[in-house]
């Protein structure tokens, strides 16, 4: 028999997480610390966690990129470091974000945007 920790009851339907997501419509400009390049995404949710993002270019698991928002919380942009957690390559093309919370200040900033958005 298989562990079921951290199950509900049932057969799990999507990957486990710590934070829950809140599904979004937001644009923010990814940028891929390795290659340097930055592009537009849309992000489809949002969490304390991470983000699910709707990518063009290919990316891979473990890459190190950064997620820029604008939040009306702040007069700067809201950037957060994280790891490609996985990539869908079915159309529309997704990746899921792990954050790497580095320093206080951008976690209190994540909360209130997210907070702004409704996040129950």
């Amino acid at each position: 028999m298989g562990s079921t920790r951290g199950r509900g009851p049932g057969p799990r339907s999507g990957p486990f997480r710590a934070h829950a997501r809140r599904a979004v419509r937001l644009r923010a400009l990814l940028t891929h610390v390795q290659h340097g390049w930055q592009r537009q995404v849309h992000v489809v949710n949002v969490g304390m966690g991470g983000a699910c993002v709707v990518v063009e270019e290919a990316l891979a698991l473990g890459d190190t990129v950064t997620l820029s928002f604008t939040a009306p919380t702040l007069w700067d942009p809201l950037v957060l470091r994280a790891k490609v957690a996985w990539v869908a390559a079915m159309e529309p093309r997704r990746a899921g974000l792990a954050f790497d919370h580095r320093n206080a200040e951008a976690v209190f900033a994540l909360y209130e945007l997210i907070a702004t958005l409704g996040y129950e």
